[in-house]
């Protein structure tokens, strides 16, 4: 009885990992803020540099106002970055193909569905404004899942949508928040089976 017992949690514990071992893993081991608005600070800090399967890695972007007027920001799905995508290139054509960065904002949002495992997404086209008072930053964070990386290499933080980039205002006038950050992203081998 012992040995049946011994042998089915045997044979399951392999079952389970027989997907895992072998998967790409991801590691991003350097950020890098290549632009900013001048009224405007951007960065970005690695909360958790490991790209796997099962955990994804994480990403925290802050936009801190450093003028002593409030600016405001427009943004589609979630305020103030929108939906968020990598790309191979900071200027990425219609046809090239982006990498969906999820974010727990998503959640909390009526104007992105996202389905339930992440295969499609839909945006409403209603912008979403406020304020950034002078002084104040926020923060969001982003998550990359493993699977959904196409290769290491330098990749770029992009819109997810064409046409849907954040814009800010410090007057009636407004300009595109152009920001480029890098990221670097190297593989990593899992063992083997």
């Amino acid at each position: 009885m012992k040995r049946r017992t011994f042998l089915t949690a045997s044979t399951l514990s392999v079952a389970g990992l027989s997907g895992c071992l072998g998967d790409t893993e991801y590691r991003i081991t350097n950020t890098a803020t290549e632009t900013s608005p001048d009224s405007l600070s951007l960065s970005v800090r690695i909360a958790v540099a490991g790209a796997t399967v099962e955990h994804p890695a994480a990403l925290t972007l802050t936009l801190e106002n450093t003028v002593d007027d409030p600016i405001r920001i427009r943004s589609y799905g979630v305020w103030p970055f929108g939906v968020l995508a990598l790309a191979p290139s900071p200027t990425p054509g219609e046809d090239t193909w982006k990498t969906t960065l999820y974010s727990p904002s998503y959640e909390a949002s009526t104007r992105v569905e996202v389905d339930r495992g992440g295969s499609s997404m839909s945006l409403d086209g209603t912008p979403i404004t406020r304020p950034l008072n002078s002084g104040e930053s926020i923060s969001r964070r982003y998550e990359l899942h493993g699977d959904d990386l196409p290769s290491a290499g330098t990749h770029y933080i992009v819109e997810k949508f064409d046409g849907r980039a954040s814009r800010y205002s410090r007057d009636d006038d407004w300009e595109t928040l152009e920001s480029q950050i890098r990221l670097s992203i190297e593989e990593k081998r899992r063992l083997p089976m």
